[in-house]
């Protein structure tokens, strides 16, 4: 499927009604959700990739976290390092799939095999989160830069950690094609007018750019 990546929303499992809250962010204009629940039984997110899928528009792409099973209730999956790797994820999964890749270290890029079997990868972080604490050290604006420079057009990129609606121009200004958020929405209390400031601070970016969506 055709993927827009321009504000992608990552669940966040303690939320208390997670299928309200990303209906609400939908609404406001998020373009993609990805299903994260490392704590979580297979069964539990597969039943959440499967319910949001149900729920949300056909070209809202749902995408499971690191659970080839969940994945096939929904659109896809997403991998970090020290997941399954994207190439075993697309024979899993097929041509059809989303398969996205967390890019930790800009040596990642030189794997042209991983590369090939990915529709977008994710600088990860782009500044440090309470979100996830288990990360590499943040790239900042200057590492945005020297990814999207690398991959030269070739995939996507989109940049997660530490994103929200005052410093996602600069992202994208970094030359991301979209952000991925967790608690800028998930945490806000009204999470469709928190997507809706993102996303109109994507959208601006992107058209400052000449990127059109």
């Amino acid at each position: 499927m055709s993927i827009d990546l321009r504000l992608y929303l990552v669940t966040d499992p303690s939320c208390d009604d997670l299928g309200s809250v990303v209906t609400a962010a939908v609404a406001g204009g998020a373009t993609c959700v990805q299903v994260r629940d490392k704590s979580g039984t297979s069964a539990d997110r597969l039943a959440a990739v499967a319910a949001l899928r149900a729920a949300l528009p056909a070209s809202v792409a749902v995408l499971a976290n690191d659970d080839v099973a969940a994945a096939r209730a929904g659109d896809g999956l997403h991998v970090g390092v020290g997941d399954t790797d994207p190439v075993t994820a697309r024979a899993a999964l097929g041509e059809d799939a989303v398969i996205g890749w967390s890019v930790n270290d800009l040596r990642q890029l030189d794997d042209a095999v991983q590369l090939a079997a990915c529709d977008y990868v994710a600088a990860s972080p782009v500044w440090a989160t309470p979100t996830k604490t288990d990360t590499t050290a943040p790239f900042g604006l200057d590492g945005v830069r020297e990814l999207a420079k690398r991959l030269g057009g070739r995939l996507p990129l989109i940049a997660i950690g530490g994103i929200d609606a005052a410093n996602a121009r600069d992202v994208i200004a970094a030359g991301a094609n979209g952000v991925a958020v967790v608690s800028a929405i998930c945490a806000a209390d009204d999470p469709a007018g928190a997507a809706a400031s993102l996303r109109l601070a994507v959208d601006d970016a992107l058209q400052a750019r000449g990127v059109h969506a």
